[in-house]
């Protein structure tokens, strides 16, 4: 009755420490619990595992200029993955965030300024996604179109 979520994640981890040169650590094992920390110079990132309960990917990126700062997450929620039933819906979380971070060592999510906003955009699961971190919040759309997503300004991949 378990779904073995997250094996590939944890394998594409194991490998981003050697062939990237970003700073790739685990920073907790606790039984089937992995957490991992990375982090490249405008941005980091906590990688969660814990197979029979949860997936976890949180993303917080800088402006190097201004310091605003911009985060996206993607994980399982409440939902309870060591059920047979949820583990495509497992499976879909742990792709999107090898997609994610695959992306993020190919430079293309993007940093930018929409005004005075701090804006993300990245490509994930077919759709264009734009993170905007607002005064109190920060929202994200989804577009089909990378120039929609990329409005407002130029944009630099994230170092």
């Amino acid at each position: 009755m378990t779904s073995g979520a997250g094996h590939r994640l944890l394998e594409f981890l194991g490998e981003l420490r050697s062939t990237t040169r970003w700073t790739v650590a685990v920073t907790d094992e606790i039984g089937a619990l992995s957490r991992w920390r990375l982090s490249g110079s405008t941005w980091q990132a906590v990688v969660t595992v814990e197979p029979e309960r949860w997936l976890g990917l949180e993303f917080e990126a800088r402006d190097p200029v201004t310091g605003k700062r911009a985060g996206y997450d993607i994980d399982t929620d409440l939902y309870d993955i060591a059920r047979d039933e949820q583990r495509e819906f497992a499976e879909e979380i742990e792709r999107d965030i090898i997609e994610f971070l695959d992306n993020l060592t190919s430079g293309v999510v993007l940093r930018g300024n929409d005004g005075s906003k701090f804006v993300l955009v990245f490509s994930l699961n077919g759709s264009h996604v734009r993170v905007v971190q607002g005064r109190f919040l920060t929202s994200a759309s989804t577009h089909t179109d990378l120039a929609a997503a990329r409005r407002g300004g130029d944009y630099v991949p994230l170092e």
